[in-house]
């Protein structure tokens, strides 16, 4: 399972590199960018709910 997990990961690393400057077709999509400050309270927010997940399991058993 890990062989093919790195097989799978080495071809979409590959595979986005060789189309990253790809212009034929459809134009390429616009993305969002997010700041520092919105990566962090998105991480913090994360933390929090498993923070308070496994409080609540802890109290239950």
């Amino acid at each position: 399972m890990k062989k093919f997990a790195l097989a799978a990961l080495s071809t979409v690393a590959a595979s986005s590199a060789a189309f990253a400057n790809f212009t034929g077709g459809t134009p390429p999509t616009a993305v969002p960018e997010i700041s520092a400050l919105e990566g962090t309270a998105a991480i913090a927010a994360l933390a929090a709910i498993v923070l308070l997940t496994w409080e609540r399991r802890r109290r239950a058993h």
